[in-house]
């Protein structure tokens, strides 16, 4: 008796202010008895009629013998669910009744499709208890469904508690699905709107607390924002990389301030492309990266580092005068003058200092050349192994025979007068020669004039005076006879001798 009150209380508890959106719906089962298809089809555990519990035309009966066991009921639409009530089969006997075997273990589902597995369970009947569970079962369910499926199971292999039937059957005399059928109302007469964050409008029929919050909200009735870096669909979406955390949208996660670097979209959550980095990837790579615009998405540094010619992580600062190539890791060889190299390639621009040689300048002279370019050769004036300092061409080992100076580039007169002798004797002795034979020919030219003016000087003093006789000697004279007088005639006394003459002009011509 206290049970039968109960029960009535608690229908009268949950049914007063809700409807039965269950009756008359339209209903399915997963196996017909098979000499009764209608008269025990699933439609008479919706038609409102549940007086008689037997096997008569009340209560809806699958086919013996079954394993599993499923009905459901189609509410048409989408609606708020309070609470089910099941009439199980008792053939109008006092509870517990021999069918409550059949019943133990139930399942009961509410769904959006006719699939069961795509709802949510609402009870498990899991009584280890002999003579559970009652036949008369009213179950909460405050959710959101359109479908209501009872299933139940006896599978192999599975060990059920020994009051269990073999078997399971659909004995539901009714169904009922109590609740508002308007989906976004709540409250005993299904008057009070549901609070405007829920989630299509869904509450609990009774208490008003959201079944879920649209996105970007949370808490029992959907009136907090998602907490900070937080955002969408129960709040479960971590916002992108936003310059701000604070700024991100908590109902679709767009960054309301923009991205930090190496992100950009909407959400920050879309790397940087190829060629990008930054804030909101608004920079572009360097183009002196090594590898072609691939930088750090962040900070810009360059993937590979940089290439000839430039340094610095962003590769955007030429190399210091005195290096160059690849990051710059490259010194300049012996530059002329000390001018720089090529950045890129290390060629010196205005060619290789003294002593060095190469498209680098970076190769000393070889043994026995030196200067710039290396075109020096010292090998033609130093003695020895012939070689030198590549860079002044001063011999290591002296100077050949006959140089001196710091190159070799001066004579030694004293070591050097033999053949200095040998190479002008022939013009000396020629002039010397030619100067003898003009000064011959002209002392005899002199001897004969003086000769011939004396013996003019004689004809006319004797001609003067008549001297026939002188006259004939002197023509003697001239043809070279001599007189037998033991004295010669002398000329005139205050008159120098042809010898005088002659020895005086040898005289003078020593002078020269």
């Amino acid at each position: 008796m206290n049970l039968i009150t109960i029960w009535i209380f608690l229908i009268a508890r949950y049914s007063w202010a809700f409807e039965n959106l269950a009756l008359n719906k339209p209903a399915w089962q997963q196996t017909n008895w098979p000499d009764k298809p209608v008269a025990w089809g699933a439609a008479k555990a919706v038609d409102g009629l549940y007086t008689d519990r037997s096997a008569g035309d009340q209560c809806s009966i699958a086919d013996d013998r079954q394993v599993t066991a499923e009905w459901g009921v189609d509410l048409q639409s989408v609606v708020s669910i309070s609470h089910i009530v099941i009439y199980y089969r008792t053939d109008n006997l006092p509870s517990p009744s021999p069918y409550t075997t059949r019943f133990a273990g139930f399942f009961l589902y509410v769904s959006n499709t006719t699939f069961r597995d795509d709802g949510y369970l609402c009870f498990h009947e899991i009584q280890t208890v002999d003579g559970t569970p009652t036949e008369n079962q009213t179950i909460s369910c405050p959710v959101h469904g359109r479908y209501v499926i009872f299933y139940n199971e006896r599978r192999q292999g599975v060990t059920y508690p020994k009051f269990y039937s073999q078997y399971v059957f659909n004995e539901l005399c009714e169904v009922e699905v109590y609740g508002c059928p308007v989906q976004r109302y709540y409250g005993e007469n299904c008057d009070v709107p549901c609070p405007e964050n829920c989630q299509e409008q869904r509450c609990n029929i009774t208490t008003g607390e959201c079944l879920g919050c649209v996105p970007g909200y949370q808490g029992p009735k959907c009136t907090q924002a998602c907490n900070v870096e937080t955002y969408g669909l129960e709040c479960s979406f971590l916002c992108g990389n936003c310059s701000d955390p604070e700024s991100c949208d908590n109902t679709n996660g767009t960054c309301l301030s923009g991205c930090k670097e190496g992100v950009q979209g909407n959400k920050c959550q879309t790397q940087c492309q190829v060629g990008r980095y930054g804030e909101n990837c608004l920079q572009n790579c360097s183009g002196n990266c090594y590898v072609s615009s691939h930088c750090n998405r962040f900070n810009g540094a360059c993937v590979g580092g940089c290439s000839h010619g430039w340094k610095n992580i962003d590769c955007n600062e030429e190399c210091n005068d005195g290096k160059y190539g690849y990051n710059c890791n490259q010194s300049c060889g012996h530059c002329l003058e000390g001018s720089h190299c090529d950045k890129v390639n290390g060629t010196c621009l205005k060619g290789c200092s003294s002593g060095f040689m190469g498209i680098l300048c970076d190769k000393e002279c070889p043994a026995g050349y030196f200067g710039v370019h290396c075109l020096g050769n010292c090998m033609t004036y130093c003695r020895g192994n012939k070689t030198c300092d590549s860079i002044t061409g001063v011999c290591y080992n002296g100077c050949i025979e006959g140089l001196y100076g710091a190159l070799c580039n001066e004579e030694d007169s004293a070591i050097n007068l033999p053949k200095c002798i040998s190479e002008n004797t022939s013009i000396i002795i020629s002039a010397i020669v030619s100067l003898v034979i003009v000064l011959t020919g002209s002392v005899i030219n002199f001897i004969l004039w003086k000769r011939n003016e004396s013996i003019s000087a004689v004809r006319r003093q004797r001609k003067s005076k008549g001297d026939q006789k002188a006259i004939d000697d002197t023509e003697k004279a001239k043809s070279g006879q001599q007189d037998s007088s033991p004295y010669t005639e002398l000329g005139a006394l205050d008159k120098p001798s042809t010898y005088e003459d002659l020895h005086q002009y040898a005289e003078a011509v020593d002078r020269l």
